[in-house]
């Protein structure tokens, strides 16, 4: 196809002259527009028209970002944009995505057509948020929402620019993370056994299998096989892991033993880690209330304490461990990958944190090439500065 915009003495406006393929006739079509910038905008309704698409131009003119993210409700399946994340992304990358839309997004430019939304406005609204939020919670909100015009961009063609590219994201402040050695995690479930009883055994498969908490929290009976030494973390009607990828952890002592023990005193509800209080909470995972394993951060951080770990210690900080700890005891980086269900080396590496006691050991050892003895001879200087007509002899230290 060939297109082209001219201006002609017989008309004001900007004339397309198309011709769809080679031999065929030219058309002449009226833009309407004066301006050559609108006239181009124009251009693309015309060829959609041509082409016997009229509609997407005239749902491209009046769809608002509400309608685009509009979050499912009942049977509605959702506005394009969600539908097209649910079906790509991750379930918790969906639930983030959906509290960022629901609280942010559409509250605040819901009401606008994508061409109508200008950097300057994004720019107020990013300075207000970080009056009211973390700079961390800002730069996740910006990225989904340029997620959004991605989307509507490349996609679904609704627009042709993203404002998002011209707006500088929040420097994030970066926390060096530090995970716990293995004597101090052995202390953690010794606490653990004393103190809090019921909560040994979900922690203890998080360690050792390098699980999730939501995969962890919805274990079933079935899914540990004893006859094949495996826990299998699967997907499930309602529910699957974080990329919906299948995947086995080896079922080792001791943690065998413990789940053998469990599924014992299992009283034959659903889940293989039930609440200790009887209670059903709502899970966002199983859109339902359910009565499996809730939030475990609270009993962690008493373990910790009583345990006397000054580290801030959560289950997700588990899975450091867990890779941390299996290398540092010689397992090779694919194995430990294979374990958590990492794809590249490049996300495990994330997961590797180097011991203290190793980087005391690199610092001596740095010490140790520079030589104890110099102290000395320093203490022995004077602590004056040369003036400039002195003379620096060479000095030999001695060896």
């Amino acid at each position: 196809m060939m297109m082209t915009l001219v201006k002609t003495r017989k008309s004001p406006y900007y004339q397309a002259k198309i011709r769809l393929s080679r031999g065929t006739p030219i058309i002449w079509k009226s833009t309407g527009e004066k301006n050559k910038i609108l006239a181009t905008k124009q251009l693309e309704r015309i060829i959609e028209e041509l082409r016997g698409n009229p509609g997407l131009a005239s749902r491209r003119a009046r769809i608002t970002i509400k309608e685009f993210c509009r979050i499912p409700q009942a049977e509605d399946k959702g506005g394009e944009y969600w539908q097209y994340v649910s079906a790509n992304r991750a379930a918790t990358t969906c639930d983030r995505v959906r509290d960022i839309l629901k609280t942010q997004i559409i509250p605040t430019f819901g009401a606008y057509q994508f061409e109508a939304v200008q950097p300057l406005t994004i720019e107020k609204w990013k300075q207000q948020r970080q009056k009211e939020v973390e700079k961390a919670t800002v730069k996740k909100e910006l990225d989904v929402f340029s997620n959004v015009f991605r989307i509507a961009r490349k996609i679904f063609r609704y627009t042709r620019y993203n404002p998002l590219e011209d707006i500088e994201r929040p420097t994030v402040p970066k926390k060096k993370t530090r995970v716990p050695s293995a004597v101090e995690i052995q202390r953690f479930f010794e606490t653990a056994v004393h103190h809090r009883p019921e909560y040994f055994a979900p922690l203890l498969t998080i360690y050792i299998t390098g699980a999730r908490i939501d995969e962890v929290r919805h274990l079933e009976p079935g899914d540990v096989l004893p006859s094949e030494n495996k826990l299998a973390y699967h997907v499930k009607d309602g529910w699957s892991p974080k990329d919906a990828q299948d995947r086995d952890a080896p079922l080792v002592e001791p943690l065998k033993s413990v789940l053998m023990q469990v599924l014992t005193r299992h009283a034959g509800g659903k889940w293989l880690f039930m609440r200790s209080d009887g209670r059903t909470l709502y899970c966002k995972r199983c859109r339902s209330r359910v009565a499996h394993l809730g939030n475990i951060k609270k009993p962690m951080r008493t373990i910790a304490r009583l345990a006397g770990i000054s580290q801030r210690i959560t289950h997700h900080l588990f899975r450091h461990c867990s890779n941390t700890h299996a290398q540092q005891l010689g397992a090779k980086q694919q194995a430990a990958m294979e374990l958590l269900g990492q794809q590249t080396t490049e996300v495990n590496r994330l997961y590797l944190h180097v011991d203290w006691d190793e980087v005391v050991e690199t610092a001596q050892r740095l010490g140790q090439s520079v030589g104890h003895h110099l102290v000395g001879l320093w203490v022995g200087v004077p602590q004056t500065k040369p003036s400039s007509d002195v003379t620096l002899q060479k000095i030999t230290v001695p060896r």
